[in-house]
């Protein structure tokens, strides 16, 4: 298997629908070696009918899971279609409306759940939701808005689903994906964002409900934003992410980089970063880079198994204009660490190359 490029689709999975259980991954087309599943932390399996509907509060989801919500025609499916399935934006304006929920699995053992657009949160399906789907530490809502649409109607509903769920987690992340700002002005996107927020901290505080852990996002499928929003979601879920943050911090200082972001590959996804600011357009560019490294080593690469030692030995070295440089490390079989440094200092580059392999190799530990 290429280092970077044999695992570029996620995995989804469908479940409830009465023609049983369809599954989608790999949309790339790309083989994948024999373990290379198992090590990326996806399934190809369909879960039970307790695991997969809407049933009377017996359902068994994942611990670590993010609950997709909003309103119909929001952009919920067509966001995880272009994370997970690699679609093209223009391409999911011709996708049917999500009838029955979506499962699509992360690394880390990370599940996003897709749920049908809710017109009225007093439907059946939605009334007989137990509300366990809520509970547990590691659980995170997000709920889409369409910032070009009835967002006063989609508050509305998004209160209801707020309530039933800190009635049973009052401490569940609530993340409010103002989506669809694609051919909005800055200063109208700007102008949308305070006002939903203006609306929503005083409606919670109003209604007694805890806005401690509540954020706001501009999001798009036409750039990298949705990308950066979900992975400052799932990013309170990743197991031993202080431990992570940590080393990422002691890379970062001692060997001189602006940045260093450990990606899910198949999503382009940040698991962890340093504590650092988070610039999007920082964001963006490591993103392409990674795409593009990716392309390359999809086209020019020998497809062969290797072990996770010899993956951890991977890795690639791009320079900008001289002035600027991206190093990349394969952590495992679905991550890797990419590093950003502006510095005009050649004498580093053999202190960050050694540095890189052994946090590479100290990331891996963790992860097992």
């Amino acid at each position: 298997m290429s280092p970077y490029g044999g695992n570029a689709g996620g995995s989804r999975v469908v479940g409830g629908s009465s023609g049983g259980d369809g599954v989608r991954g790999n949309s790339t087309g790309l083989s994948y070696a024999d373990d290379s599943l198992g090590n990326m932390g996806l399934t190809t399996e369909a879960g039970s009918a307790a695991d997969m509907t809407h049933n009377k509060g017996e359902e068994r989801l994942a611990e670590r899971r993010v609950l997709l919500m909003g309103m119909p025609r929001s952009g919920k499916t067509s966001i995880l279609a272009v994370i997970f399935d690699n679609m093209q934006p223009y391409d999911t304006l011709s996708m049917l409306p999500t009838v029955q929920r979506g499962t699509y699995r992360m690394s880390m053992g990370i599940t996003v759940y897709d749920f049908p657009g809710i017109d009225d949160y007093s439907e059946t399906q939605y009334n007989n939701l137990s509300p366990s789907v809520y509970e547990g530490e590691h659980a995170s809502l997000v709920y889409v808005i369409d910032s070009q649409g009835d967002i006063q109607t989609s508050l509305s509903t998004m209160y209801s689903i707020i309530r039933m769920a800190q009635s049973v987690n009052p401490d569940i992340p609530i993340n409010i994906f103002l989506n669809k700002v694609d051919g909005l002005s800055e200063e109208l996107r700007q102008d949308i964002q305070q006002d939903v927020q203006n609306r929503v901290m005083k409606t919670m505080t109003y209604e007694s409900l805890n806005s401690t852990f509540v954020q706001f996002f501009l999001t798009t499928i036409f750039d990298e934003s949705i990308k950066e929003a979900l992975s400052r979601v799932v990013r309170r879920l990743v197991p031993r992410y202080n431990s992570l943050e940590t080393i990422l911090n002691s890379f970062c200082s001692k060997s001189s980089l602006d940045k260093a972001f450990l990606f899910d590959i198949a999503t382009k996804v940040f698991l962890a970063t340093d504590s650092s600011p988070t610039d999007s357009l920082m964001y963006m560019f490591a993103c392409h880079t990674l795409e593009a490294i990716q392309d390359i080593a999809t086209i020019c690469s020998v497809y062969t198994a290797m072990g996770e030692e010899e993956a951890g030995l991977q890795k690639t070295v791009v320079g900008m204009d001289g002035s600027f440089k991206i190093y990349v490390y394969q952590v495992n079989s679905f991550s890797v660490l990419l590093c950003l440094n502006t510095m005009l200092i050649a004498r580093q580059d053999s202190l960050i190359e050694y540095n890189g392999s052994k946090i590479a190799k100290a990331i891996r530990q963790i992860l097992r």
